[in-house]
């Protein structure tokens, strides 16, 4: 079994980016985020947005995305989630950077779609601020693990 302070410290220095259209939601998982040594947090509003942080444009073709982790919201003003998910985990820019999909409700069918997209994990918000570190940090460490590159 893992200790929760191993797979925490996978956290630290992470950049993240949060896709979600509500502003004090943003403003508070920030806070969350930077209290367990995320290095930054980036924010969109839309999947729009948040694809174009992504670097996904004709003139960002091959860049990558200088992100280690992707928080998703299921419902945003210009899309659903799940589907921003699917495009993400499978894109073959950022198909090597975790999407954690969130979502206000717990509807079983979303949470399967999530992961049958991609999602590495879902959460539902609000967060709880001790069970979003262990779950980020899992995430994240279970990247690492799986590319032994980022372990040198």
């Amino acid at each position: 079994m893992i200790e929760t302070d191993t797979a925490a410290s996978y956290l630290e220095y992470a950049k993240v980016l949060l896709i979600d259209d509500s502003e004090p939601f943003q403003m508070l998982t920030s806070e969350m985020l930077k209290k367990f040594g995320v290095s930054s947090v980036s924010f969109a509003s839309t999947l729009v947005d948040g694809l174009r942080k992504l670097k996904y444009s004709s003139h960002d073709a091959f860049s990558r995305p200088d992100f280690d982790l992707v928080l998703l919201d299921v419902n945003l003003p210009d899309g659903n989630g799940v589907h921003g998910c699917d495009f993400v985990t499978h894109h073959a820019a950022t198909l090597d950077i975790p999407v954690v999909v969130i979502s206000g409700a717990y509807v079983p069918n979303v949470v399967e779609e999530a992961f049958n997209s991609g999602a590495s994990d879902f959460l539902q918000k609000p967060f709880v601020g001790s069970l979003l570190k262990q779950r980020l940090g899992s995430v994240l460490m279970n990247h690492a693990l799986k590319d032994p590159v980022q372990l040198v």
